[in-house]
């Protein structure tokens, strides 16, 4: 017999269950669906967090003071900057304003540093005009790239060499001061704790004459290397203890990557016993249609079929079913990974973060689907099929012709 003839065979026997067949196949469906989901927004988020560390270096440590308790100054800068495995430190200033420009006026974020470690903290940090700003300046500022090419009115923008002013609320006054743009960075991207692009960049120089104190509300400390942050993060408990708040994108990004890993386990645990109870929903059925079948499978056997014909037949028709199931489930399972990675994001957006340096947590990333993922879960589905029905086609096969023909 023909492998075609086994095929069509097998489709007339789905056929003639439909409801039966629908409801098995659904069961399949179910599961492919999920492991692709769950595999694909897992690979995207990771993506996104290798993408991260690599945009705001891996190798950056923020301290903040816990309100009340320790102020950092220059001996402070000083002292961190001679621990072993510190590449850097300096002062950092991170908080809202208000920028005016023209007709141009709109909320931003203002940093300050030492701009000769701008490029540690930011290593994909471009500029696009002007120069780099020097550690002396005090009335020169540097524009992230959505700042000087505002979004909502793209017929708007600040010019290099231009006057900006910024307005700072200090208690009940507002303090204003005049800048001049001295360099424009280009695009950059939101990232998590520093939304470069629509931020204004100045020095500590400048920050001091706005804020009109000595203390800085955070440092900014670059390791020697990634294995140097942990060692160093301890040093900082010894030295500050609870006085200060550690924020360490490293450290933070192999946490969230734990999380995200021990749950993923656990939801391809569950999406494997879906996959399971499909089988067993497989295995009834078509346990169920060799009992219906009995006499049919008597007289295919009468009319020449062998017992491998008829396991053949049956196991046909367990594959089918797992391979529509497999095909439904991946079609459904890219739809709802890419509509369940732009829900995922919107969830893990965070725009209000509990210490200024953490403000504006932006998540952004897209579930990757590969060939490989696609094949997989195809033959998975099938795998899934044949050995549910392997039973019953053994089964179906073993019968004795005589009897099954005296069967009703």
């Amino acid at each position: 017999m023909r492998p075609g003839d086994i095929l069509w065979y097998a489709l007339k026997g789905l056929r003639d269950r439909k409801t039966r067949s629908v409801l098995t196949i659904v069961g399949i469906t179910i599961g492919i669906l999920a492991i692709i989901t769950l595999i694909s927004n897992t690979s995207g988020f990771d993506n996104f967090l290798t993408e991260v560390l690599s945009r705001i270096g891996s190798n950056n440590i923020w301290i903040v003071p816990v309100e009340g308790s320790v102020k950092f100054t220059d001996t402070d800068v000083m002292m961190l900057s001679r621990l072993p495995g510190v590449k850097a430190a300096a002062p950092f200033y991170f908080t809202r304003v208000m920028l005016k420009s023209g007709s141009i006026e709109k909320q931003v974020n203002f940093l300050a540093t030492d701009p000769r470690i701008i490029k540690l903290i930011l290593p994909d940090l471009e500029l696009m005009e002007g120069e780099t700003l020097q550690p002396a300046d005090v009335a020169v500022v540097a524009l992230g790239y959505k700042v000087a090419h505002p979004p909502e009115d793209p017929s708007k923008r600040i010019r290099l060499y231009s006057s900006v002013s910024v307005l700072l609320q200090s208690g009940q006054t507002i303090k204003t001061r005049s800048f001049m743009v001295g360099a424009i960075y280009s695009e950059f991207g939101s990232t998590p704790y520093l939304d470069v692009d629509n931020s204004i960049l100045a020095t500590v120089e400048a920050a001091r004459n706005i804020f009109g104190t000595k203390y800085y509300p955070a440092i900014v400390i670059v390791a020697s290397s990634p294995d140097a942050v942990e060692p160093l993060i301890k040093m900082l408990k010894e030295i500050y203890g609870n006085d200060i708040e550690i924020i360490s994108p490293l450290t933070i990004v192999r946490n969230v990557r734990a999380i995200i890993s021990n749950f993923s386990i656990f939801m391809l645990i569950v999406a494997s016993i879906s996959l399971v109870v499909a089988g067993i929903g497989i295995m009834n059925t078509m346990i169920m249609s060799v009992m219906e079948r009995t006499r049919e499978i008597g007289v295919l056997r009468a009319i020449g079929f062998t017992q491998r014909h008829v396991a053949a037949v049956f196991l046909a028709e367990a594959a089918l079913i797992g391979a529509i199931g497999g095909i439904l489930g991946i079609a459904l399972g890219v739809s709802a990974s890419l509509f369940m990675g732009d829900v995922f994001a919107r969830m893990f957006q965070v725009r209000e973060a509990g210490t200024q340096v953490a403000q504006m947590l932006q998540i952004s990333y897209t579930p990757v689907i590969t060939p490989d993922l696609i094949v997989e879960s195809f033959f998975f589905a099938v795998l899934v099929g044949i050995f549910s029905g392997l039973y019953p086609a053994v089964k179906a096969s073993r019968m004795d012709p005589v009897q099954a023909l005296r069967a009703e």
